[in-house]
């Protein structure tokens, strides 16, 4: 089992430098905690205040020593050269020890932002991976589909995995699930679904591997926070965490999501079997019910709008005496 850490850290209203500075020490006690990589959530016009997250991994890239480094992007709304481009100078900077995730992007604003009609996100999605996947392994092509007519002559300059960097497919739907197993390297699990959905999807995704006959992993997304106890851990975090999970059921998050995984309800429902919370001993037990099922990797969010950095770092640091249960 890995563990990476999410960076998210403070709130668009936090001084920038102040943001950076946050994340900066979030990063470097998860390498001394023993976590083995972080993760940066790509979003575009969503006022949340993070920075580009292939900057942003970028420059941590100079800062850390073994290391891996992840990267979720919300396909549709990217450009695919543009893209490809810079996920191919991050795998060079961050020596081959890159992971992508694409997302097919729920939010309605997002689109708007961009001009695009969101009916249009699955082609969008697709059409963009496969000119990716070809920009990185050719160098001269030509690409005619629904959204891009392209023609290249010369090529990009390519990533240092090949034959690119593994990616996974985020998604809640089994239909989803079933195009991670075809189309890509792995299948990256939301914050959203809760266990019970997980164990079903699990076996779904193994059936789907040897129906394509392709070999793919199994990453999930969940929150976690480690204290001395899960009553404390709930308090501590319940004003940030409940006011992120509120937010996201008022803006239809739970649209693609199983009736069990619905948003629309308490907290302590919200976070049972959803957060990985309490003791060390309970984390343990917790992320072991996950590597039951297949998971070979999680990243954690351990912090979340308007949380103190304080808080944070206590939790990563205690994850420390967690990790050490997998070693």
């Amino acid at each position: 089992m890995k563990f990476s850490l999410l960076l998210f850290s403070g709130s668009a209203n936090h001084n920038s430098k102040d943001w950076l500075d946050n994340i900066e020490q979030q990063t470097l006690t998860a390498q001394e905690s023993g976590f083995d990589g972080i993760w940066g959530a790509g979003g575009h016009a969503s006022g949340d205040g993070m920075l580009n997250t292939t900057l942003l991994l970028s420059r941590l890239s100079g800062k850390l020593t073994n290391m891996e480094f992840g990267a979720l992007y919300l396909l549709p709304l990217e450009n695919p050269v543009t893209l490809a481009e810079e996920i191919a100078a991050l795998d060079v900077l961050t020596e081959g020890k890159l992971t992508i995730a694409v997302s097919l992007g729920w939010r309605e604003f997002q689109f708007k932002a961009f001009g695009l009609d969101p009916k249009e996100r699955l082609p969008r999605f697709l059409e963009t991976l496969e000119i990716m996947k070809s920009l990185w392994q050719e160098t001269t092509f030509k690409h005619k589909g629904r959204f891009y007519d392209l023609e290249f002559e010369r090529g990009i300059k390519k990533p240092q995995q090949k034959p690119y960097p593994k990616i996974l497919i985020a998604a809640n739907a089994d239909v989803g699930i079933k195009r991670s197993a075809r189309i890509a390297n792995g299948w990256l699990i939301s914050t959203r679904a809760k266990y019970e959905t997980i164990a079903r999807q699990s076996l779904l995704h193994k059936d789907a591997l040897a129906e394509y006959n392709t070999e793919g992993t199994i990453w999930a997304w969940r929150e976690c926070y480690v204290h001395e106890s899960k009553a404390k851990a709930i308090e501590t975090i319940r004003p940030y965490a409940e006011a992120l999970y509120a937010d996201r059921a008022s803006l239809g998050h739970a649209r693609d999501l199983p009736d069990a995984d619905r948003l629309d309800t308490s907290f302590d429902e919200i976070v049972k079997d959803r957060f990985i919370i309490g003791d060390v001993e309970e984390c343990v037990e917790e992320i072991k019910r996950y590597e039951s099922l297949g998971v070979e990797s999680i990243i954690f969010r351990m912090q979340w709008p308007e949380m103190p950095q304080e808080l944070t770092i206590n939790s990563i640091k205690k994850m420390k005496e967690v990790i050490k249960h997998f070693r």
